[in-house]
C-alpha cells in the first residue's frame, strides 16, 4: 500500500515511524511548514508535498490525518470523497459523522478514527477482567482520574500550538480521549453532570480542569477528574462491583482485584509506565491496515465518535446550566 500523511507535527511524524515499523515505506506526506517537511524527508525517507491535492494524485491507497483536531474534517471528507481509506487522529468534536458514514458505505472504503487506548495492555486487562470473564460481577461504581500538566506536552512549544487554545484544548480534548475505552469497557453513557473551568494562571483562556459525574446506561455511576494542572503525570482508577473491587495505576503498571468472597487481592501482569508506549500506536495502525486488507473490522466508527462528541458537549452544558445532562438532549 502507497499512503499520505497529511500533518508533520509529533503525532504525524510517530504515525510515519509506526508505519515503517510494520514494513510500510511507501509513504509521502502533507505538511504546509517547509521546516516539518524537510525534517522528514530527513528522518525517514521519504517524499513530501506542499498541497494535498497533489498527494492524493500520487497513487496512494490511504490517508493518515494528524492535524489539530480542529482541522480533521476537510483532510478526511477529501481522502474519503477520492476512495482512500483514512485513519485520524483524536476528535474533539465530530463534525460531518454522518457525512463520513455515507461516502464509506459508497466508497466501500475503511474510515478509522482513532481508538488508541483500546490498544493499551492495561485496558485490554481490564476489558478482560470485567466484559469476557466477568470476575467480580455487575460493575457498580468507578472513580477515574487522569492528569498531565499542559506544559509538559510540548515543552518545545509551551502553549503556542493547539492544545493552548480554549476550542481545542488539552483538557477539551482528553474528555472524548478518555470517555472512549471508557464506553469500550463499560457501554453507553446515559447523562452527565460536570463542573469545567480555569485553575493554572497561565496565558491561555482554555479550562484546564474537567469534573464529571456520569451515569451509564448500565446504572454504573463514574467520577471522572480530567486535568491538566497535575506536574506529575496520572493515569488511575477503582472500579467497584458486586463482588469486589478492581484498581489499576498507569504509574506502577499495577493492575489488580479484590474478591470479597476469598477476601484476597489478586495481582494481574499489565503494562503502565515501563511499558514502551509507541508498541501502542503501531498496534493501533497494524489494527487499521488489517481492516484496509479486509482481514478484520475497525471496532471504532464515527458514529462511536459521534456519541463521544456528545459526551463533551454535554459536559459543557451541564457546567454553564448547573444541571444533569442527558445525552439524549445533544446533537453533535
Amino acid at each position: 500500500m502507497k499512503f499520505l500523511q497529511v500533518g508533520l507535527g509529533s503525532m504525524g511524524k510517530r504515525r510515519i515511524r509506526c508505519l515503517k515499523s510494520l514494513g510500510e515505506h511507501e509513504i509521502i506526506a502533507f505538511d504546509t511548514r517547509e521546516d516539518r517537511r524537510t525534517e522528514a524527508e530527513k528522518l525517514y525517507g521519504i517524499q513530501t508535498t506542499d498541497s494535498v491535492e497533489r498527494g492524493l494524485a500520487a497513487g496512494v491507497d490511504a490517508v493518515l490525518v494528524s492535524t489539530p483536531p480542529d482541522a480533521h474534517y476537510p483532510f478526511v471528507k477529501a481522502a474519503l470523497e477520492a476512495g482512500k481509506h483514512s485513519f485520524c487522529e483524536a476528535n474533539i468534536i465530530t463534525e460531518g459523522a454522518d457525512e463520513f458514514l455515507a461516502l464509506v458505505e459508497k466508497q466501500h472504503v475503511v474510515a478509522a478514527p482513532s481508538a488508541t487506548m483500546r490498544f493499551h495492555p492495561l485496558y485490554q486487562h481490564l476489558k478482560r477482567l470485567v466484559i469476557d470473564e466477568k470476575v467480580l460481577g455487575k460493575p457498580l461504581l468507578l472513580n477515574f482520574h487522569m492528569g498531565n500538566y499542559i506544559l509538559d506536552w510540548h515543552p518545545w512549544e509551551g502553549l503556542n500550538f493547539y492544545a493552548g487554545r480554549k476550542a481545542t484544548g488539552a483538557c477539551r480534548e482528553m474528555v472524548p480521549f478518555e470517555f472512549e475505552w471508557m464506553q469500550w469497557v463499560f457501554g453507553p453513557v446515559e447523562s452527565v453532570q460536570c463542573t469545567l473551568g480555569k485553575h493554572l494562571d497561565l496565558p491561555t483562556d482554555m479550562d484546564d480542569a474537567y469534573g464529571i459525574v456520569a451515569r451509564f446506561e448500565s446504572g454504573l455511576l463514574a467520577n471522572v477528574l480530567i486535568d491538566v494542572v497535575s506536574r506529575y503525570p496520572v493515569r488511575d482508577g477503582r472500579l467497584l462491583s458486586q463482588a469486589g473491587n478492581i484498581n489499576w495505576d498507569f504509574d506502577s503498571a499495577r493492575l489488580r482485584h479484590y474478591d470479597g468472597a476469598s477476601q484476597t487481592w489478586r495481582e494481574h501482569k499489565a503494562a503502565g509506565r515501563g511499558f514502551n508506549i509507541e508498541e501502542m500506536y503501531v498496534a493501533e495502525i497494524d489494527a487499521w491496515l488489517k481492516a484496509c486488507r479486509g482481514e478484520q473490522p475497525w471496532s471504532h466508527s464515527y458514529a462511536h465518535d459521534r456519541d463521544l462528541g456528545r459526551i463533551l458537549l454535554a459536559c459543557e452544558e451541564s457546567s454553564q446550566s448547573g444541571r444533569r445532562v442527558s445525552l439524549s438532549e445533544v446533537k453533535a
